[in-house]
């Protein structure tokens, strides 16, 4: 396995204010593996914040989703 044949992909979860989820990537990544390819490693990702901004001008920020990275062997 070299470098140039592993892929890089990212999956997640976003909640939204209203409390939905809509989820990103894992469409991406199931068709690699019903396509023959394998999942050689699932790394941390990020966390997803919102910001907002007060009335009083301070700055909130609140968790919004998260992401995952997955490597891929092609």
């Amino acid at each position: 396995m070299t470098q140039e044949s592993v892929k890089v992909l990212t999956i997640g979860l976003r909640m939204t204010s209203d409390g939905q989820l809509s989820y990103f990537g894992l469409d991406d990544v199931n068709d690699m593996i019903a396509g023959g390819k394998r999942v050689i490693e699932i790394k941390e990702g990020d966390a997803l914040m919102t910001k907002t901004e007060t009335q009083d001008g301070k700055i909130n920020l609140k968790l919004s989703g998260f992401s995952v990275t997955v490597l891929i062997d092609e």
